[in-house]
């Protein structure tokens, strides 16, 4: 263990960045891409090898390469692009249909435009999200009290996305692996609203060997979150090492429950620190604003807040 905190070199290089579009450029995206029609996600998945070049042409060759690498570069963990234009009339905020891709054909050919640049494959799961490809992160009629993306009224703490499912030094059989990469893109924001991210290799470096061993072992219990539409258990760690010694996650402050007195110790040195302002990287996010984020490798959470209702949350 400690051979393999020696090789992660925690605080060592820039693990975020973040990278700003100018007006005249956006305008051209707008343009562009504004026009496309995607019935379905397979329309999305059949045309981002085009969207992804109109990108390439468009945007400056400095933004192009940091997407074109962020896939293969494990220490960059956060990447944000800020700018980005979004629909000319958008439909007002959908609380209880879903919205298909051709009613919001820019923002969708965006989103799978810039997977396509940084060589991510998205991915949808069965029983979340109806199966669909791109998810409303919207207060929904029937999740205003959920602890999830959306809900509004409770905070949505700390989490990794799908955390029962296998992490990626984890060996994988008979389910789907959890998510590498997750991303967020705002298209109406609300200034009440708060959002932050805690990185892993930050938490990680004021723990004791042995705290990080006991979230090392399987004495975890790890609940399917509410974005599923069927609960399960799993008995898992809650930390874990890949052979280069770069640590990932499954932590879920709503799902994650110790199952030995060592392991509610450790959780709850871990949680300590994860409370700390100093590990918060706190943002607003404004229209056109995209957060790309490696989901084992960075916690994220959202303040609560109350719905309006106006049809435009």
């Amino acid at each position: 263990m400690e051979q393999l905190l020696r090789d992660v070199g925690i605080g060592e290089d820039k693990t975020t960045q973040e990278l700003f579009i100018s007006y005249d450029v956006a305008e051209k995206i707008k343009n562009r891409l504004s026009e496309g029609r995607y019935d379905a996600d397979l329309d999305l998945i059949a045309a981002a090898p085009w969207i992804a070049e109109q990108l390439r042409q468009l945007l400056p060759n400095s933004v192009v390469n940091v997407l074109e690498a962020f896939g293969s570069q494990n220490r960059l963990t956060c990447l944000t692009i800020r700018g980005l234009p979004t629909e000319k009339q958008l439909p007002a905020t959908p609380y209880l249909d879903y919205l298909t891709p051709d009613n919001i054909p820019l923002v969708s050919a965006l989103n799978i435009g810039i997977y396509q640049l940084a060589n991510i494959m998205p991915v949808a799961y069965q029983n979340e999200n109806k199966g669909r490809l791109l998810r409303h992160v919207v207060p929904t009629k029937h999740g205003r009290n959920e602890k999830s993306s959306q809900g509004s009224l409770r905070k949505f703490g700390l989490h990794v996305d799908n955390p029962d499912l296998a992490l990626t030094p984890e060996c994988v059989d008979d389910i789907s692996a959890c998510p590498e990469f997750l991303s967020l893109m705002a298209i109406r924001s609300d200034v009440r609203v708060r959002s932050s991210i805690v990185q892993l290799d930050d938490v990680l470096e004021n723990l004791s060997l042995g705290t990080i061993e006991q979230l090392c072992e399987p004495n975890f219990e790890l609940a399917r979150p509410d974005s599923f539409n069927h609960a399960k258990k799993t008995r898992l760690p809650l930390i874990v090492f890949n052979r280069e010694g770069i640590a990932f996650t499954r932590y879920d402050k709503e799902n994650a429950t110790p199952l030995t007195p060592k392991a509610a110790a450790a959780l709850l040195m871990y949680e300590a620190q994860l409370a700390l302002p100093s590990n918060h990287i706190k943002t607003l996010f404004l229209p056109g604003d995209f957060l790309l984020f490696r989901n084992q490798r960075v916690m994220h959470a959202r303040s609560g807040f109350e719905p309006r209702d106006d049809g435009a949350d």
